[in-house]
Formats: C-alpha cells, sequence, structure tokens
C-alpha cells in the first residue's frame, strides 16, 4: 500500500476502500483502475477536486477521493454521459455521486465481513492545489491509481484510536 507517511500503518478493513474504488470506476465510469506509485501531490496544481465522506460505527474513517483537473472532467463525463465544465456546480454533484457510490460499495463489503457502518453525505472541495496535512495523532494511507481517465487517489483517515470500534 502506497501512503503518504512512511510510518503510516495499514487501518483495520481499509483494503474495502481499494476493492470498491477498482469496482465503481469500472461500473459507474466505465475504467480500469490499476494501483500504482504514489505520483506525488505535483499532479494536483493544475486544479483538483476532492470528495470526502465520513464513515462511522464499527470503523471510524474518512474516506476521500482526490482528481485532477483532467481526471474530474473525463470521469465526470464517464459517469454522467455529457461533458460537465470543471469550475460548475454539476462537478461537485457528479464527484460527490460517484464518492457515494465508492462509500456505498465499502459499506457491503464490509456489511459482508460483519462490520456494520453508516456514512455521510459527501462534502466535494475544489482547490488550485493541495497538500495533504494530517494531525499528529491520525493514521493516514493514500493510493494512487492511473485509469484510461487520467490519475486519481483515494485513502483512508483515521484518528488514533480508530481501529475497530469494540
Amino acid at each position: 500500500m502506497t501512503t503518504t507517511e512512511e510510518n503510516a500503518i495499514e487501518l483495520p478493513h481499509s483494503d474495502a476502500v481499494s476493492l470498491a474504488v477498482k469496482e465503481i470506476l469500472m461500473t459507474a465510469c466505465g475504467t480500469v483502475a490499476e494501483q500504482c506509485e504514489d505520483l506525488g501531490e505535483e499532479m494536483f496544481h493544475e486544479g483538483v477536486i476532492i470528495s470526502v465522506i465520513s464513515v462511522m460505527g464499527g470503523v471510524e474513517w474518512s474516506i476521500f477521493l482526490g482528481l485532477p483537473r483532467s481526471t474530474a472532467t473525463a470521469m465526470a463525463e464517464g459517469f454522467a454521459g455529457f461533458a460537465i465544465p470543471f469550475e460548475s456546480e454539476d462537478m461537485g454533484d457528479a464527484v460527490g455521486e460517484v464518492t457515494n457510490i465508492l462509500a456505498g460499495n465499502v459499506k457491503q463489503i464490509l456489511d459482508k465481513r460483519g462490520v456494520n457502518i453508516e456514512i455521510s453525505l459527501p462534502s466535494v472541495f475544489r482547490a488550485d492545489g493541495l497538500h495533504i496535512l494530517k494531525q499528529r495523532n491520525s493514521q493516514a494511507s493514500r493510493i494512487c491509481y492511473t485509469t484510461s481517465m487520467g490519475p486519481l487517489w483515494t485513502g483512508v483517515i483515521a484518528g488514533c484510536d480508530a481501529g475497530v470500534v469494540a
């Protein structure tokens, strides 16, 4: 697993996010996601859309999806079936819905493992660049993917005691 921190540890069940990413990108957007080495944050200097969903219950996480401008516009078009401008509110709706489907798929995977969770509505942000900062007592993993639509990344952020809740 590629992470943003050398000492980051794998959170219990976080592999469900990778499984879900590959499935939803194929079914919702018609593209194959291949895990790759961390591409760094340079790919986000052209503009970025990031969407975050909170997960509560058997695990306590935030799941995020990060898309550079070119990937976001290609993914939104693949998902919606028509072009969506990067700066439009519709872009936030499209990326939020893809993230919602991603989190729903994570929920299905975890349900099959006996881990019950609830998910929040997505929060979607657009920025000119992105540098990930995390609190000292948190754990984070970021996984980069290449797709026919362009690069993207996803991952999980959790507090220091955010493994499986007893």
